[in-house]
């Protein structure tokens, strides 16, 4: 059996390089339950061991040619011991350990003989936890309906045992087709390429206004693609992967958001600008300009848990130029706004031509080896994936943390993702070890920028009291 691919999942096989390989993978860090056996984790990786029925896309293996498509394999013709692996750290392990490991795992390639995953189970790690890494193909999935497959996967019962792993509960193999209407046994004929064709006039307005907007430079805080200075973070990059992390409690975030009037979204991109700021200028290498993020926007349909991607994307402006954290904050705020305004005036069914007509000549650039060479589009892709509200066990296990190392180009040597999960934000950097230094600095100047912003804008007496930080109240002009 087979299956055809979307052009824009066929897309990531097409950028796809030896050193840039395109596959993103979540990272889940849990305890085990009370009174586990010290056999637990061995008795957990048996278990899945033992599952060997696949579903969607675990099951599909890419059939290359001109036209990529899947050829759907039967269960007996999956090798699980070469996808399913047991690793340890030298106990106890810690961050940085598991950091170390997890850098080295993201830098190889997913093999497309095989259909294109890896389930890394890796215990050792201190205070009796133990963490899941699994590769996916950024040509199968993006960050939501990985959050998706996690969910459907996990439970929110600590009680229940017997759970599947991921490959045997996978994910639906078809989302609901455009046109269709509830009643409707099938899509209308012809509903999805007549609602595409009846957008386009809509969708060639909105990148007209755009480009009017951002190359005359008569509305700064519009971003669009290539006004982005190059940095060392838009060079060549080689095959090797750092990856830090950084977690902080939702509730300051939203603090914040509420006092400044901003969204949490807004916060990420302005702490992560400032974080940007420092870190660049202690190597000597801040650009006079804004830095400009290329920010993934989620256009899955609430309860959509299909296989492919469902993004869009808009450009925003990172204000690393402007030393203020508010001033900086406000800035983003504009920018996003003005991105976001574009894409809200779009009718449906222009989104995907809008995002293949915005992104077409860097995917182009990318296709064609020019990355690094080039002026870039963007200087880096920043997201925020919104995870489970509600915690998570899997057979009595609680997922603590959920951390997402991701995808990097030649001409992207940085990409940072916030993973929203229960009461925290966890915040992964994933970089490339030849261009970018000390990368856990990043992290650490990020949470600097977050303790500034907040003794800014929320008094003291306000905060709980391991918050610290000042009390002077700055508000957003």
């Amino acid at each position: 059996m087979s299956a055809l691919i979307k052009p824009f999942d066929a897309a990531w096989f097409y950028v796809e390089k030896p050193n840039a390989p395109a596959h993103f993978a979540p990272l889940m860090i849990l305890s085990k339950p009370a009174g586990a056996p010290a056999t637990f984790i061995r008795d957990f990786v048996e278990q899945w061991r033992g599952a060997r029925s696949f579903a969607p896309p675990f099951n599909y293996r890419l059939r290359q040619g001109r036209v990529p498509a899947w050829d759907i394999l039967p269960d007996e013709e999956i090798d699980l011991d070469y996808h399913l692996r047991h690793s340890a750290l030298p106990a106890p392990g810690g961050e940085r350990e598991l950091g170390v490991l997890v850098s080295r795992l993201h830098s190889h390639r997913l093999d497309r003989r095989r259909p294109l995953w890896e389930c890394h189970v890796i215990e050792g790690l201190e205070n009796d936890r133990f963490a899941v890494y699994i590769k996916l193909h950024h040509g199968q999935l993006d960050g939501v309906g990985a959050a998706r497959l996690m969910a459907r996967v996990f439970t929110q019962d600590p009680e229940v045992r017997g759970q599947m792993p991921p490959w045997s509960v996978g994910m639906q193999s078809k989302r609901r087709p455009v046109g269709y209407e509830p009643g409707h046994a099938r899509p209308r004929p012809g509903a999805g390429i007549g609602a595409t064709l009846s957008s386009m006039p809509e969708v060639l307005k909105a990148l007209g206004g755009m480009a009017r907007d951002a190359y005359s430079g008569r509305r700064p805080e519009v971003a669009a693609p290539f006004l982005a200075p190059m940095t060392i973070l838009n060079r060549r990059i080689s095959g090797q992967r750092r990856f830090a992390t950084q977690r902080y409690e939702l509730a300051r975030l939203k603090r914040i958001a509420k006092a400044a009037e901003v969204t949490i979204n807004d916060v990420f991109l302005a702490i992560s600008s400032a974080g940007l700021r420092r870190y660049l200028s202690e190597l000597d290498a801040l650009p006079k300009k804004s830095l400009v993020g290329q920010v993934p926007v989620n256009v899955r349909p609430e309860g959509d848990s299909s296989v492919g991607n469902s993004l869009a994307f808009i450009y925003a402006r990172l204000p690393t130029d402007i030393e203020d954290p508010i001033e900086c904050l406000a800035a983003v705020r504009d920018s996003v706004a003005a991105g976001k305004a574009r894409h809200q005036a779009l009718p449906a069914a222009g989104v995907s031509p809008f995002t293949m007509l915005l992104l077409g000549p860097y995917m182009t650039q990318l296709i064609f080896g020019l990355g690094g060479r080039v002026h870039p589009a963007a200087n880096l892709v920043i997201s925020n994936v919104p995870g489970p509200r509600e915690r998570l066990y899997f057979n009595g296990a609680r997922v603590e943390q959920v951390f997402g190392p991701s995808v990097l180009f030649h001409g992207q040597a940085l990409n940072i993702t916030m993973t929203s999960y229960v009461d925290e934000v966890n915040i992964s950097y994933t970089g490339c070890r030849d261009s970018l230094p000390h990368l856990q600095k990043l992290a650490v100047y990020t949470g600097e920028a977050l303790d500034q912003i907040e003794a800014l804008l929320i008094p003291k007496r306000s905060r709980p009291a391991a918050s610290g930080g000042a009390s002077r109240r700055k508000r957003l002009k």
